[in-house]
């Protein structure tokens, strides 16, 4: 009995060491898998741009103040519906010239709607509250969609006695679903003996594992051609219906990498920290020379029945002031969370943080891709 309890005993050792030293050596990492469909697109089917130069009506005296281009547009547009003016005759701030803009689709047929993009081209002040005129939108030389409506700025300007108050562009505007597909682009199924898919972002390790899973689902026809590309065979069933296929595939499922990268857009003072970065063992101190001038206007008054004159003296006070430096130690086991919460502890503004993280990259402490906009 005793020897069994012993025996027992070793066993359960044993097995709970193994369990120990798995966990301790292979820890568990949770990545998000993500559909094929937002990793790639597929070649030969893609949107067309369309672009086309419309007048804006309706504006409240903010239009272009040289409307000698959006007179001539607009008289030659109501001489097309029977409407001789001219154009000499139509001298008022409330037009603009715009440039207007759509993406189609790559399967837009007859009477889709697209969303439209206006942009000033001239001088004018304001685009709010105005209405695009009938706009032809071409690609090449033929006319793909028809674009009209009323424009919504998303911002405002105001201006009174001088003063002005604004939000956002005002220059720019945006028309939902303002323009109606008149001719779709046909777009040819042959793909051959093949499909080609293109990765958003190119990676080789994510190319492999696409073409991995794929092969996994739909066995040996699929292979990455480079950091881009994935290219998958076709058997003559499939050559005659590939949505059936491409549809299985963009609905497999995938662990993208990507490229360890800190983003830094100096213009905001924002800074975007990937996953993957790594932080050696490394010390931080931060401080500046602050350097104060003030400028006072006095007044120089002459002692009573001099021949002197009252002037004012303008005296200049310049002040230096070092600031105490704040200093603080990272290990190399530091998280970015970490690193971020003593930056803000020691109270570097957004610009600090910049300058810490450029001079850290220089002194092989942060292990990534710094990239600024």
């Amino acid at each position: 009995m005793k020897k069994t309890a012993l025996v027992f005993l070793l066993f359960f050792l044993v097995v709970s060491n193994l369990i120990a030293s798995e966990v301790e050596f292979s820890p568990v990492v949770y990545n998000p898998e993500i559909r094929i469909k937002e990793l790639v697109s597929i070649v030969g089917v893609r949107p067309n741009v369309l672009t086309g130069v419309g007048i804006v009506v309706g504006l409240n005296g903010t239009g272009d103040s040289k409307v000698n281009i959006s007179s001539t547009i607009i008289a030659n547009t109501l001489a097309k519906l029977g409407l001789n003016v001219n154009s000499s005759d139509l001298k008022s701030r409330n037009l603009a010239v715009v440039s207007v803009n759509a993406i189609l689709p790559a399967f837009a047929r007859e009477g889709d709607k697209v969303d439209v993009l206006v942009a000033s081209i001239g001088d004018a002040k304001n685009l709010q509250g105005g209405y695009l005129t009938l706009t032809q939108l071409i690609a090449g030389d033929e006319v793909y969609a028809l674009a009209q409506g009323a424009i919504s700025t998303g911002g405002y300007a105001a201006e009174s006695g001088g003063s002005t108050s604004s939000k956002n562009a005002t220059v720019t505007a945006r028309i939902p679903n303002g323009a109606i597909v008149e001719q779709s682009i046909d777009l040819d199924y042959n793909f051959g003996d093949k499909i080609t898919l293109s990765l958003h972002s190119k990676d080789f390790t994510t190319a492999g594992r696409i073409a991995y899973v794929i092969n996994q689902e739909l066995g040996d026809v699929a292979y990455a051609k480079d950091s881009g590309t994935v290219e998958v065979l076709l058997n003559e069933d499939q050559k005659v219906d590939p949505v059936a296929l491409i549809s299985r595939i963009e609905n497999l499922r995938v662990v993208p990498d990507s490229v360890a990268k800190i983003v830094i857009n100096e213009r905001t003072g924002t800074v975007v920290f990937g996953s993957g970065v790594k932080i050696s063992a490394v010390a931080i101190s931060q401080g500046g020379l602050k350097v104060e001038i003030a400028s006072e206007k006095q007044v120089s008054q002459p002692a009573p029945w001099s021949e002197g004159q009252t002037v004012i003296v303008e005296q200049t006070k310049v002040e230096t002031k070092e600031e105490k430096a704040s200093s603080f130690e990272l290990k190399p086991t530091t998280s970015v969370g970490e690193l971020v919460d003593a930056l803000n502890m020691i109270g570097a503004s957004p610009r600090d943080i910049i300058s810490i993280l450029q001079a850290m990259k220089e002194a092989g402490a942060l292990h990534g891709v710094l990239e600024i906009m």
